[in-house]
């Protein structure tokens, strides 16, 4: 038995993406067992996963074993260092050698924080990269791309049910997700308020579109003031399970890059993604829908505050969004 851990901690839609190698792990390694060590923060959406054997959240590092491989997928020290500790016949990824982190061969990292190019090169390559998240992946560990590995279980899709028809939802309403914001961590992913609710007035007006306001903690008071002038429901907010149960009952979701984008992809709904400061082109839809990127020369800035005007997001129209919707979301 090949025992395999993967080390990939957060953010939560990053998580999720990962699951795509399960499939190909399991196959390349057979016979193999897969632990997973993440945050608390990340380990909901790891449950009832069939390809994982024991899942470990970071305070219950010491309660590892020994492995025959160790993927280390974070570059945080502390995490790498962790990957280095751990008894293994072979490291996949970032680790920690002589107090610095080093990659095995990786296309992946050299775009990272940690590259061996140094952070100025990594940005141009995070730039230039056209390759998915899963391309990568599949090039550092040998593997087959596949699907995200995330299913809703009948609970989670009932509470679904109800918490959309609570919200004056019928099933014979046309309902599209619509997620907008993007948390304070990456504020300038967020596409703009007043856009949003043009959006939406025009897709109700035209098309006869029910636009579920979604969300978590950080979008209440943008998405209050976003359901308040569109006159459509606010989702509200959920564990992250039931979030996903909220946007497993529509039949397409409108994100920004964002986790609302990353359930919309592992539950096969029909998606219309816009990027700016980050990469679209690590974003593998799996034929889905697709990918909008304003008109400007410094997309893929990786910055947190901007001081152009008209910035990315400012850029991306109503017009051009409306189109892609009509186009991706509403077809049978």
């Amino acid at each position: 038995m090949n025992k395999i851990l993967i080390v990939k901690l957060g953010a939560v839609g990053d998580v999720l993406r990962t699951t795509s190698l399960l499939p190909g792990l399991k196959e390349k390694y057979y016979p193999a067992e897969i632990d997973w060590i993440t945050f608390s923060s990340s380990r909901e959406i790891l449950l009832d996963n069939p390809y994982i054997n024991s899942l470990f959240v970071w305070e219950q590092k010491d309660e590892l074993g020994a492995y025959n491989i160790v993927i280390g997928l974070e570059d945080d020290f502390e995490a790498c260092e962790l990957v280095s500790k751990i008894k293994s016949k072979k490291i996949i990824g970032a680790y920690v050698e002589n107090d610095k982190i080093v990659y095995t061969p990786s296309a992946w990292f050299d775009m990272s924080a940690i590259s061996k190019f140094g952070l100025g090169r990594a940005n141009e390559l995070k730039k230039l990269n056209r390759k998915t998240f899963q391309q990568h992946m599949a090039e550092l560990l040998g593997v087959g791309i596949s699907p995200y590995v995330f299913n809703l279980t009948p609970d989670e899709i009932e509470y679904g049910n109800e918490a959309v028809k609570n919200l004056g939802i019928s099933k014979t309403d046309r309902v599209i997700g619509v997620n907008t914001g993007a948390g304070k961590r990456w504020p300038q992913k967020s596409w703009g308020i007043r856009q949003t609710v043009d959006l939406i007035k025009r897709l109700t007006k035209e098309l006869g579109i029910v636009s579920l306001i979604l969300g978590g903690e950080d979008e209440k008071g943008r998405n209050r003031i976003i359901s308040s002038e569109s006159g459509m429901p606010d989702a509200g907010s959920h564990s992250l399970r039931h979030f996903a149960s909220i946007i497993n009952q529509c039949r397409g979701v409108l994100s920004s890059d964002s986790l609302a984008m990353h359930f919309a992809i592992a539950l096969g709904k029909k998606v219309v993604a816009f990027f700016g400061p980050t990469s679209a082109a690590e974003i593998e839809l799996y034929g889905l829908g697709e990918k909008l990127v304003p008109p400007i020369n410094c997309v893929v800035c990786y910055k947190k505050q901007c001081d152009i005007k008209s910035n990315c997001m400012d850029l991306l129209s109503v017009d051009e969004v409306f189109d892609a919707v009509n186009r991706q979301l509403l077809c049978p």
